[in-house]
């Protein structure tokens, strides 16, 4: 039970300690002062208190007699420490460097000071990357895992080697990555923001700050520099735009069956009928970015591609702004499928993310993805830019399109930002609405096409047949001849 602790309770105190005595007196004044007897450590005053939900006992220091706080605290001195204690937990403020500046007998800033001189225990930079790095691949996909080891590997964070990283500032972390970015690996200078971000967030949880001595939010605003300006239209030049072939419907219908038929890479059959569906280049279409596609309540089964200036041929004269295009039918289904076949860490939010042999600074795959699949389809020659001069072709002649009405999906006239656009004007405005009819009957007529190849030709459903001639045309030249 508490009692008021008087001179004469710390008289006997005092007296039972050179007994050997052991014992506590709680204070019925002050809430949590303890006076404390023990054989060892003689009388002393102690403070408990909850910080932050936690119970803790602070030792104020040695009691004396008297009433003159000299070489220890009297009653009162003890009163005034504790009650000073109980107001900064209850702020939230850890009283123990008040309480070792007082033992020191110095300022609380020069406390302060000697407390960030002394050396903080913490782990080094590799040991941090191997702990990391252990814990993405318990947690995450090995492909998360291979993401961030490589951006966790340029020779430019060498420069922390041997360094703890409670001593590794953000500005020090800039200028490692502003290295990376001036060497042109712009993509990749951006992949390591992501990942030191991720790294130091993770070094700064409560289960490992003490063993880190990393602060919350050190790399919060870390940032890459940004991306070299590009001539909007620079590398526009695609071969297939000069093809000029005009492909039949027939054409169309049976490589539309062929990528419906499972016996293509999963993300080729979905991209041709991506690129087929919205008739945009090939280039747009493997540098499609999962962010740049956007679906309104108003419109139910359909998305809204905002196509972004830089895939525009002679993009120079078309703005900085995005060129929108609806996908709709199977179009939007095959969007659908390849944004979850791109819901995972490493993919940056590409539909069609570069494989290990492609430019790592570019992220996405490169525009010939589509190529060598589409020519080997059997009864299929046409490019990949076919369906553009069939969309026109075509949906003058048997769609109704007034003459040259394609080339509000295919020249990019108008500039709009998802931003700009909600699902109300979205499904509404006259121009967008036009474009979503044309793309309506646009898909339509494909799907009646494809019907008609397969009724034609009953081949189109041997997904084995079909894909060993695919496989066949695209690797005759690397058989090996027979002997004459």
């Amino acid at each position: 039970m508490p009692e008021l602790i008087t001179a004469k309770i710390l008289k006997k105190a005092f007296k039972d300690h050179r007994d050997g005595g052991r014992y506590d007196v709680s204070d019925s004044r002050i809430a949590g002062l303890q006076l404390r007897v023990k054989p060892d450590a003689g009388v002393r005053w102690s403070m408990r208190a909850r910080l932050h939900g936690d119970q803790r006992r602070y030792d104020l220091g040695p009691a004396v007699a008297g009433d003159q706080d000299i070489d220890g605290l009297s009653i009162d001195g003890a009163r005034a420490r504790a009650s000073r204690v109980a107001e900064m937990t209850r702020q939230g403020h850890n009283p123990a460097t008040y309480l070792a500046a007082l033992a020191a007998g110095v300022s609380m800033e020069t406390q302060i000071r000697i407390e960030r001189e002394r050396p903080q225990p913490s782990w080094t930079w590799e040991d941090a990357k191997k702990a990391f790095l252990a814990e993405t691949l318990r947690t995450r996909r090995e492909d998360t895992h291979r993401d961030y080891n490589g951006k966790l590997q340029p020779p430019e964070l060498s420069r922390f080697d041997g360094r703890l990283v409670n001593t590794i500032s953000r500005n020090e972390m800039a200028a490692a990555i502003a290295d990376v970015h001036a060497r042109g690996k712009e993509a990749m200078a951006e992949g390591m923001v992501r990942v030191i971000r991720r790294m130091w967030n993770w070094l700064a949880e409560a289960t490992r700050q003490n063993a880190t001595s990393v602060a919350d939010g050190v790399m919060l605003k870390l940032e890459a520099p940004e991306r070299t300006r590009v001539e909007l239209g620079e590398e526009a030049f695609d071969p297939d735009d000069e093809d000029g072939y005009t492909p039949d419907p027939i054409e169309i219908g049976r490589a539309l069956a062929v990528a419906r038929l499972g016996c293509l890479p999963e993300r080729i059959g979905l991209g041709l009928e991506l690129m087929i569906g919205t008739v945009q280049r090939r280039r747009a279409v493997t540098g499609a970015s999962r962010w740049r596609f956007k679906e309104y309540a108003e419109v139910k089964g359909e998305q809204a591609w905002y196509v972004p200036p830089y895939f525009r041929k002679s993009g120079t004269k078309r703005g900085n702004r995005s060129h929108l295009v609806p996908v709709v039918g199977y179009a939007a289904l095959a969007a659908a499928r390849l944004d979850k076949l791109s819901d995972f860490e490493g993919s940056e939010g590409w539909l069609f993310p570069a494989g290990k042999s492609t430019r790592a600074d570019r992220g996405h795959a490169e525009s010939g993805l589509f190529n060598d699949w589409l020519s080997a389809i059997p009864g299929v020659s046409f490019s990949t830019h076919g369906g553009r001069y069939a969309f026109t072709t075509h949906g003058e002649r048997d769609l109704g399109f007034a003459q040259a009405e394609g080339k509000l999906i295919l020249d990019h006239l108008e500039g709009v930002e998802p931003t700009d656009v909600t699902g109300q004007f979205y499904s509404s405005d006259p121009q967008i609405s036009r474009k979503r009819a044309m793309m309506k009957a646009w898909t339509a007529w494909c799907d009646e096409w494809t019907a008609k190849a397969i009724k034609d030709d009953r081949t189109l459903l041997n997904a084995d047949l079909i894909g060993r001639t695919i496989r066949d045309e695209r690797y005759k030249h690397k058989k090996k001849k027979a002997p004459g």
